[in-house]
């Protein structure tokens, strides 16, 4: 879905067709707050979800991806293929919210599933703490820093007034929102031993 929507952006050779489609499924802070719908753009309450399908470049769709390749499929096979997509798009709902909470007033359309995806390694690291990741660092020690990292550049912009979109376009608060997301509500997503064996045998 990701990869097919960002397809489907890039083939709108007009930038303003580009803007036009963005604009209609972008979260837009001070328009979800005031009730503001966009004339043919989808429900405004809806671009929560929507929102989490738009990228803004290559480098931002691949990197998201890449960290999806890498986390989702594990965090997918302890809770199901349902239940992960309801995780997925709880955590990125969550994660656009916390974004929203810290800059209420914004008209700059926010977009992408980084809230989504930092929802799943919160996931992994609750999991799957010692599974080892780069250079056999634990999991808990590699996502671990880039959380800590996550939250000292986010509370950073807020202390000095800068938000993301006017400090480098990083939406610090969806990750921080869509990783505590992950790591606090992933055992409600968990199967119990006996569907997992139900599934196994399902597979067979």
């Amino acid at each position: 879905m990701n990869v097919a929507t960002f397809a489907y952006e890039a083939s709108l050779g007009d930038t303003s067709a580009r803007d036009a489609f963005v604009d209609a499924a972008a979260v837009i802070p001070y328009d979800l707050r005031h009730g503001v719908q966009i004339p043919g753009a989808v429900p405004t309450v809806v671009t929560l979800v929507t929102a989490q399908f738009l990228h803004a470049s290559v480098p931002h769709i691949a990197i998201n991806m890449l960290f999806l390749a890498a986390f989702g499929p594990a965090v997918e096979r302890s809770v199901g293929t349902l239940r992960f997509l309801k995780f997925y798009l709880a955590c990125g709902v969550l994660g656009n919210l916390a974004q929203i909470s810290v800059d209420p007033a914004s008209h700059v359309p926010e977009i992408g599933a980084s809230g989504a995806i930092a929802g799943v390694l919160g996931a992994y690291i609750i999991r799957f703490p010692s599974e080892p990741l780069f250079l056999r660092i634990p999991a808990f020690v590699v996502i671990g820093l880039w959380a800590a990292g996550q939250f000292v550049h986010g509370f950073g912009t807020v202390s000095a007034n800068v938000l993301s979109e006017r400090g480098g376009g990083t939406a610090y608060f969806a990750h921080i929102g869509g990783f505590l997301a992950g790591v606090l509500s992933i055992a409600l997503f968990t199967r119990t031993r006996g569907q997992r064996r139900a599934a196994h045998i399902g597979e067979l």
